[in-house]
C-alpha cells in the first residue's frame, strides 16, 4: 500500500546522477514518489537527481531520487528531498484535481463509489476531496528539512518523535556527538503544544561550574561580587517552552540535587533571593554519555536519572545507518552549492565509495563539513574522493580472525550483507533477493539461518 496517492501523468524528466543520465517520461506521480518511463533502466538502489517541470512556465524541480523497481517499462523512484512548497505545488495543482477524477483509490486500488467523499471505505486513508490542504496522512509525513533518515532506525525515532511530541513527559536523547540530538529535541518541541513558547538549550559541559546554578536559576541583585542587577536564569527563560539540557552527564553532582528538588514542582529560588518563583516547561535532556553507568559509579543520581528518562531515544551513529550517509551527502552538496552559486552536478563513483565505505567518527557534523569543504574545493562539476579530503585506500579492510575459522567468518560476512541489502531495501524482500541474485526463499531461509532480527533487516517494518 502506497503512503501517497499516485495519479497518471505526462512530464518529460531528465535523471542524472554518477555515471548515468537518461530522459523520458513521468507517467505515474505521488508525494513519496514516482514511476519513470524510459528505455534507460538505472540500476536498483542508484541514487540520482530527477528534474522535470511539473506547471508550463512554472518552477523547475530537482528532486534526489532512489530506484527502488524496475521492469522493461521504466522504473519507480522514491523521492529523498522533496521540501514543504514543492509538495505543496505538487499536490495542490497536480494530484488533488485529478484524485478527485479517479474511480479507483490511488492508495489500495480498490473501487471508489460515485461522488464518494472522506475516507476510502476499503483502506480508510483520507481522500482529501474537501480540503485543498494535505490529507491528514500526508502530513503526518512531514519532517523538518535537517532530519533526514530511511533506514528503519531513523523511522522508528521519526514516530517516536511523534508519539511523544504532544505530551509533557521528559525525553532522554542519548547518542555519539554528532548524531542531532539537538535536531531531535528541537523537533519534539516544534511538534509539541508548547510550540509558540521558547525553547532554551544550555550546554551544562560549556559552562564553568560556579556558574551553573546563576545560570540554571539567576540570579538577585547583589547575590555576590559583580551581581549589579537581577539576571533571569535559564528555566524562567523556558517558561510555557522546553528547556533542553545538552551534556547532562557534566552536571556536578551539587546541582543535580537541586535540578531533581526543581523537576519536583517546577519551582525554584534565583541565587540571592527568597521568593520560590513557579514555572511551566518541558526538559529534554541529552548526552554522549551513559548515564546508567555513572550512577553505578555514583557520578550520577539514580533518582535524577530515572526523573529524566521517561523516554529514551538513542541516535544511531552515521556509519549505522545504511545509505543514509551517501542521501544526506546527496542533500546537502544541493543546499550548498545552492547558496554559494555552484553548478555542481554530483559525486563521482569513487566519491560514492568512499562516502558508503568511510566510517565517519564525527557522523553528520563530519559529514557536513567535508561536503563544505568540497564544494569549495571542487573546480569542474562533479565532486572527487580528493574534494572531500578522503582516500579510497581508506576503504581497505583489515582480516580480521575470530576464532572461527574460515568458514565462520564466511557466515558472518554472508549475515551482515543480507542484513545490510534487506535493509537498504526497507525490508522488501523481492527487491533485496533481486540484488542479491537468489530466490526469494531462499533469502527467507538465510533470514532464518543466522536468526536475523526485523530491526536488522527492516523485514515487517
Amino acid at each position: 500500500m502506497r503512503n501517497s496517492p499516485r495519479v497518471p501523468v505526462s512530464y518529460p524528466y531528465i535523471l542524472s546522477g554518477p555515471g548515468l543520465t537518461g530522459e523520458g517520461t513521468i507517467s505515474d506521480l505521488g508525494l513519496g514518489g514516482a514511476f519513470l518511463k524510459s528505455s534507460f533502466i538505472p540500476d536498483l538502489n542508484s541514487l540520482a537527481n530527477l528534474k522535470f517541470q511539473p506547471v508550463p512556465n512554472g518552477p523547475e524541480q530537482e528532486i534526489l531520487v532512489r530506484v527502488v523497481r524496475t521492469n522493461k517499462v521504466g522504473s519507480a523512484v522514491e523521492f529523498l528531498d522533496l521540501d514543504s512548497e514543492s509538495r505543496s505545488l505538487i499536490w495542490e495543482r497536480l494530484i488533488l484535481p485529478k484524485v478527485r477524477d479517479l474511480k479507483d483509490c490511488p492508495f489500495c486500488g480498490k473501487a471508489l463509489h460515485q461522488h464518494m467523499k472522506g475516507k476510502c471505505p476499503s483502506c480508510r486513508k483520507p481522500l482529501g476531496f474537501e480540503s485543498k490542504n494535505f490529507p491528514e496522512c500526508l502530513l503526518g509525513q512531514e519532517q523538518d528539512e535537517e532530519m533526514i533518515g530511511t533506514c528503519p532506525a531513523m523511522r522508528d525515532i521519526f514516530q517516536m518523535i511523534r508519539k511523544v511530541a504532544p505530551s509533557d513527559v521528559s525525553v532522554l536523547i542519548t547518542g555519539a556527538s554528532g548524531t542531532g540530538k539537538e535536531m531531535v529535541a528541537r523537533a519534539i518541541h516544534e511538534r509539541s503544544l508548547r510550540a509558540k513558547g521558547p525553547f532554551v538549550p544550555i550546554n551544562c559541559g560549556a559552562i564553568p561550574r560556579e556558574l551553573l546554578e546563576s545560570e540554571f536559576f539567576g540570579y538577585e541583585k547583589g547575590a555576590f561580587s559583580g551581581a549589579y542587577r537581577t539576571t533571569v536564569g535559564m528555566m524562567e527563560r523556558a517558561h510555557h517552552g522546553t528547556l533542553f539540557l545538552d551534556e547532562v552527564a557534566e552536571l556536578p553532582l551539587e546541582l543535580q540535587v537541586k535540578l531533581l528538588r526543581f523537576l519536583q514542582e517546577y519551582s525554584f529560588t534565583r541565587v540571592g533571593g527568597r521568593d520560590p518563583i513557579q514555572v511551566d516547561l518541558r526538559v529534554i535532556s541529552a548526552t554522549n554519555g551513559d548515564l546508567e553507568e555513572l550512577t553505578k559509579k555514583s557520578r550520577f543520581r539514580e533518582d535524577l536519572y530515572y526523573r529524566l528518562n521517561v523516554v529514551h531515544i538513542h541516535l544511531p551513529a552515521l556509519k549505522e545507518r545504511d545509505m543514509d550517509s551517501l542521501i544526506m551527502a546527496n542533500i546537502f552538496l544541493k543546499q550548498y552549492a545552492g547558496k554559494v552559486e555552484r553548478e555542481i552536478s554530483g559525486f563521482t563513483r569513487k566519491a560514492v565509495q568512499v562516502i558508503q565505505g568511510h566510517h565517519w567518527p564525527g557522523n553528520i557534523r563530519e559529514l557536513v563539513n567535508r561536503v563544505r569543504r568540497a564544494v569549495v574545493l571542487a573546480e569542474g562539476p562533479w565532486i572527487g574522493p580528493e574534494h572531500l579530503g578522503l582516500a579510497l585506500e581508506e576503504l581497505e579492510p583489515e582480516p580480521i580472525l575470530n576464532g572461527g575459522g574460515l568458514k565462520g567468518a564466511k557466515a558472518e560476512f554472508e549475515a551482515r550483507l543480507v542484513a545490510k541489502v534487506l535493509r537498504s531495501f526497507h525490508g522488501n524482500a523481492q527487491l533485496a533477493s533481486k540484488a542479491l541474485k537468489i530466490s526469494r526463499s531462499m533469502l527467507y531461509h538465510l533470514v532464518q539461518k543466522y536468526n536475523l532480527s526485523d530491526r536488522e533487516t527492516g523485514l515487517n517494518q
